[in-house]
């Protein structure tokens, strides 16, 4: 399991730490997960950097209501719709 904790930190930084948790039996063999935390890393900076070179038109009028979703992002848009509804309601009570 990679575990993520993304920290804001400004509207154009966050803090990102990864945890790599392994069954204790992987540890305790002393095997070596040297490899696979290596490849993992290596996607996690390909994301990061994917994310990093459209933060600067993230400031676009188009995202001003969440941005421009493709179709296979449904399931974002709908999370987005969700978000939305709930900040948009009245407070309970």
């Amino acid at each position: 399991v990679i575990f993520h904790r993304m920290y804001p930190v400004s509207v154009d930084r966050t803090i990102v730490e990864c945890d790599w948790l392994y069954l204790p039996h992987v540890v305790e063999s002393g095997k070596d997960v040297a490899r696979s935390v290596e490849l993992f890393h290596r996607v996690n900076q390909q994301d990061f950097d994917a994310c990093e070179r459209t933060q600067p038109g993230m400031s676009s009028r188009v995202y001003a209501k969440g941005g421009v979703l493709v179709p296979s992002e449904h399931h974002i848009g709908e999370f987005h719709t969700w978000v939305q509804d709930r900040i948009d309601a009245p407070p309970a009570g």
